[in-house]
């Protein structure tokens, strides 16, 4: 290529003293692939500390789980054989679901936090009530009561319910407390939880709303800790859909098979015992009952008698 004299001569330029100084930006190409090589190392470096501190949070996650499972074998007992004589258990769907005897355990307080259930006035959520008397020398649960502007006027049942689960409080002092906020609002039958006011993930429906309540409460009462828990979660699925299936003929439907599930024991429960099952039904039963009252067989009426005389649910 040709040879070409300097267009512009050299400029020397005095830079002012207030002016900060840096180093030429661009460099010799050598100087540029050091640098290189050197952020790669760094990165690399940086990738394998975060590996490493990895690989240790999983090896003692892996000891926790270990240590836990050790831990439930040896609390879990073996079944007792059957005495000699006694009938066989019940072939009944009801008596699978028969609570282990529990150890009290201490209440976890990180799960007590304040929560906001949206109910209609004509789907009154009787399990709140239920919970709060069960739990009464455990967990003080503190319902306080409003109305939404889509409701001009509470139903006497309503107000009711509302006098009871306000006025009731425990007699034990200093119990842990979990507060929910009542807001009669016209949300139909899907009654709903707000576990965080800036995160609105709902939880839909009483039933589960009763489920996730009871991994809040106490231990005993955790329905996660009954024997056969598949039953039971297929039971309050049961009552769920018994309170939300809009068409009468298939609420009839559901009601059939939530009532082939009790069969002819005295609760869900089997044992005697009042289970979040028996909760969950005796609430879904009163919500249905209205259009549902000539079918509802004589030992389902007996236990939603029992339970409202007993929990109020």
């Amino acid at each position: 290529m040709y040879a070409l004299k300097p267009i512009l001569k050299p400029v020397e330029v005095d830079l002012p003293s207030c002016m900060y100084s840096m180093k030429p930006v661009i460099g010799s190409a050598s100087q540029q692939s050091a640098s290189q090589n050197s952020n790669d190392q760094e990165t690399l470096q940086l990738l394998a500390a975060k590996q490493d501190k990895v690989l240790k949070q999983l090896a003692e996650l892996r000891e926790q789980l270990v240590s836990m499972k050790t831990e439930l074998n040896l609390c879990s007992k073996p079944a007792q054989p059957a005495a000699a004589g006694s009938s066989g258990p019940t072939t009944k769907s009801a008596a699978k679901v028969a609570s282990k005897p529990q150890k009290i355990e201490p209440i976890n307080l990180s799960y007590l936090q304040d929560f906001v259930v949206n109910a209609c006035p004509t789907n009154i959520p009787y399990g709140l009530l239920a919970l709060k008397k069960l739990w009464i020398n455990r967990l003080n649960l503190q319902v306080e009561c409003f109305t939404h502007s889509t409701v001009p006027k509470l139903s006497e049942e309503a107000l009711n319910f509302q006098k009871v689960i306000t006025s009731l409080e425990p007699k034990i002092e200093n119990l842990p407390r979990l507060k929910v906020t009542l807001i009669w609002k016209n949300v139909g039958t899907y009654t709903e939880m707000i576990t965080s006011p800036t995160a609105y993930v709902p939880i839909c429906g009483e039933v589960n709303i009763l489920r996730f309540l009871s991994r809040c409460g106490p231990n005993e009462f955790n329905y996660e800790r009954q024997d056969d828990l598949t039953e039971a979660d297929s039971i309050l699925d049961t009552c769920y859909l018994l309170i939300n299936k809009q068409n009468v003929k298939d609420k009839k439907q559901v009601l059939k098979t939530l009532s082939s599930k009790l069969g002819k024991v005295s609760c869900f429960g089997g044992s005697g015992t009042i289970s979040l099952c028996d909760i969950a039904a005796t609430s879904a039963i009163k919500q249905v009952h209205q259009v549902l009252a000539k079918d509802i067989n004589p030992n389902m009426a007996k236990l939603v008698t029992r339970v409202t005389a007993e929990i109020g649910a």
